[in-house]
């Protein structure tokens, strides 16, 4: 099937779109007609090698939303015609051990998600593009997933909402319902304020934490933090980030910090204006080899300090894509204002080049 998808002829950040083929559904695949595809700083890391560098063409979007269009042997989940959004979490077997533990991610029986593979497109000179960030590629009018990547969109939730709940929100959202678990009254910290950190601030006023504070070094994000709940905003740029913490908080630093970018020294920053008795949750990251944990002392950890990590808001799919669907009906949760600009596919490098630039989340129409 001939369908349009946007690629890099090779690693790096120019994309072009092209027509290409590709393959039918297999066992237990799906095909979806791309609606939306919001953006995820994640594409952009994956297509210029920063989560593992790859050769040849690679595709990338992983932020899906759109409709069943066909299905292959063997799928039971869904048929031609559903809504859905798709994601890079996958909803396990339901009766394994790590699923019976609420560990759908660590399934025995669904096969773990594999990036930097080939995937289902062929360029029209024959080579095979490279799937870089999921086990779907969404810059394109159609592609295919495993019915496992799939969740039902309900049919009053638009489908750029879908495309944002399919990994942005969830990961900042969801990584502090299902990881953090602050209780009211709990002191907060984002750093990092794009479109996760800013889901986080809302799952952190969802969860009744006072104060919120966001740390970002751009004024727009930090303005944004506000209308989503902060309550203190600290720019780095213009104050020392921990003392301005400690300060707010009394001289002790925060319950929880989350962090939801990338870069030198951000990450002890963020652990030392975290209490003593606090806990650090990591989510934004690079590659392997810049994220070494050197300057960290283990006296540090002595008055029950503590690091976890989440990815993918640590979420069981078809349990919390629901309910948040349901908080964004009822109005308790706001993801339009996290949509910054729309762009069409053909013009994906622009959508690409303005999310690098600071924009929230822009969505990619697909068809």
């Amino acid at each position: 099937m001939r369908v349009k998808l946007a690629l890099a002829p090779r690693m790096g950040r120019q994309v072009v779109v092209e027509e290409v083929e590709l393959d039918e559904p297999g066992d237990h695949e799906v095909r979806i007609k791309v609606m939306t595809c919001t953006i995820c700083h994640s594409d952009i890391h994956a297509l210029t090698g920063e989560h593992g560098e790859y050769e040849g063409p690679g595709a990338a979007g992983h932020e899906i939303a759109g409709i069943i269009d066909a299905v292959g042997p063997n799928v039971s989940y869904v048929k031609p015609g559903d809504r859905v959004l798709c994601s890079e979490v996958r909803q396990g077997c339901g009766y394994c051990e790590q699923c019976l533990n609420d560990r759908h991610w660590f399934c025995t029986n669904i096969p773990p998600m594999s990036f930097r593979v080939p995937s289902p497109y062929t360029r029209l000179n024959g080579e095979r593009v490279i799937q870089t960030c999921s086990g779907a590629s969404g810059f394109s009018t159609y592609t295919n997933a495993l019915e496992h990547m799939l969740v039902k969109l309900d049919d009053d939730i638009p489908f750029e909402i879908g495309s944002a709940l399919a990994c942005g929100f969830m990961s900042g959202f969801g990584a502090v319902l299902n990881r953090c678990k602050p209780t009211p009254g709990q002191s907060f910290a984002v750093t990092g304020c794009g479109g996760v950190g800013l889901s986080a601030v809302m799952g952190a006023r969802l969860s009744g934490c006072v104060p919120i504070i966001a740390i970002d070094t751009q004024q727009v994000k930090l303005d944004a933090a506000v209308k989503f709940g902060a309550t203190h905003t600290v720019n780095p740029k213009q104050t020392d980030p921990v003392k301005a913490v400690r300060d707010i908080t009394g001289g002790f630093g925060v319950d929880h910090s989350f962090v939801a970018v990338a870069g030198p020294g951000i990450k002890r920053t963020t652990f030392d204006l975290t209490a003593m008795y606090g806990q650090m949750t990591i989510v934004g990251h690079e590659h392997p080899r810049n994220e070494g944990m050197g300057e960290i002392n283990f006296m540090e950890f002595l008055a029950g300090k503590r690091i976890t990590g989440s990815v993918m808001g640590a979420v069981t799919l078809r349990r919390d894509i629901p309910k948040y669907m349901e908080m964004y009906r009822r109005g308790l949760i706001d993801i339009d204002s996290l949509l910054t600009n729309r762009f069409p596919l053909d013009q994906i490098q622009e959508a690409l080049d303005d999310s690098e630039r600071g924009a929230l989340k822009n969505v990619v129409i697909c068809n």
